[in-house]
């Protein structure tokens, strides 16, 4: 298969996002130093896409396969570079806190772990993983759908899932009541995440999306809403809010759909060059990383410098240096055989998977 610039760019802007969202999470909500706190919510308004984007590309590019619906490729081959790799991190993660914290603190981790991430980030692959063994199936549905059941099925998670969601985070508290769903009736599916597994699968499908002028104005748009309503709702209140870039309401998604159709109408049928198929191969790894590299230079930070990030410049520095740490980890395990599939999800070193792919191209 050529890989396509559109997804592998798509992959490496959401891996650089994902990081940014972390390495700003304590400047976001500390809005005392406005100059960070406002540099960072205008970036971090754009990389709430970065995880939508993640779960579209997955749907884009699974449910697009044939081999999706074979029983046997999930089990031999796509389950286990989610799977082992979530185990094995959190393994690590377990065994340092052992070492730091005491085996109780250890096992205060592994107990839950069928429930509870080890580190927050990690909820990505709890997500991730209901929605590859149900791909098989959901590809054979996928394939016998017509565009008007397309339309259906992301307009019916739009509206029962995101909708009521974001409608809810804005209702004053008696109201809420009003769009608070019975169970018997939760139309939500894997905490409604598999919406935008299923979304990039139908956005990669359709065959006349808006042009770019409208795609463009409705992204200027959607940005200007997260970004002046986040500061809207943290600077009159004093608390960060994240009622506009919640990964489930309208606003995110919406956003993450344009970008995603965005980059299919300037980047269809062109083939990724080495350096971009480099980078997205190792953006896995990096996701699964960039936690222990923010924890780790949380504290080396101050011992080095004596003083927390607290200037824009020092945010980008700080930002730039985990980003590196956590591209260099991965490719470094990416070059040992025993620790690849285990840390990287990767079958074979990355080099070898863009060179098959210029030959194919």
């Amino acid at each position: 298969m050529k890989r396509r610039l559109d997804f592998d760019l798509l992959r490496v802007g959401s891996m650089l996002a994902v990081v940014y969202l972390h390495t700003a999470a304590g400047a976001l909500r500390t809005p005392d130093n406005l100059p960070v706190w406002h540099f960072s919510n205008a970036l971090t308004a754009l990389c709430t896409t970065a995880v939508p984007l993640f779960f579209m590309l997955s749907g884009a590019l699974l449910l697009g396969q044939e081999k999706t619906a074979d029983l046997g490729t999930l089990f031999r081959r796509r389950l286990p570079k989610v799977l082992l790799p979530l185990l094995a991190w959190s393994a690590a993660v377990i065994v340092l806190t052992g070492l730091r914290g005491g085996w109780a603190a250890a096992g205060d981790k592994l107990l839950p772990l069928l429930s509870t991430p080890v580190l927050v980030p990690y909820w990505f692959l709890y997500a991730l993983i209901p929605m590859y063994l149900l791909s098989p199936l959901l590809k054979r549905m996928a394939d016998g759908l017509s565009g008007a059941h397309w339309r259906y099925l992301v307009g019916l998670w739009l509206l029962a899932t995101l909708g009521a969601r974001t409608l809810k985070a804005f209702l004053p508290a008696p109201w809420t009541a009003a769009v608070q769903v019975h169970w018997t009736l939760n139309l939500d599916v894997v905490g409604g995440y598999l919406g935008y597994f299923l979304l990039g699968a139908a956005l990669n499908r359709w065959t006349r999306p808006p042009g770019r002028k409208v795609l463009w104005g409705a992204a200027a748009v959607l940005y200007g809403v997260i970004l002046l309503g986040t500061a809207w709702d943290t600077l009159s209140t004093g608390v960060y809010s994240e009622r506009f870039k919640s990964y489930l309401n309208l606003f995110a998604a919406l956003l993450a759909a344009v970008i995603f159709l965005l980059a299919r109408s300037y980047l269809a049928g062109r083939t990724s060059s080495r350096a971009v198929s480099a980078l997205s191969e190792l953006s896995f790894g990096v996701y699964l990383s960039h936690p222990l590299a923010i924890e780790f230079w949380q504290d080396t930070w101050v011992k080095l410098f004596h003083n927390p990030v607290d200037t824009v410049g020092e945010q980008i520095l700080y930002y730039l240096v985990i980003l590196f740490c956590c591209l260099a980890g991965t490719l470094a395990l990416s070059a040992i055989p025993v620790l690849r599939p285990l840390f990287t999800g990767q079958s074979a070193p990355f080099w070898r998977g863009w060179k098959a792919a210029r030959k194919g191209a």
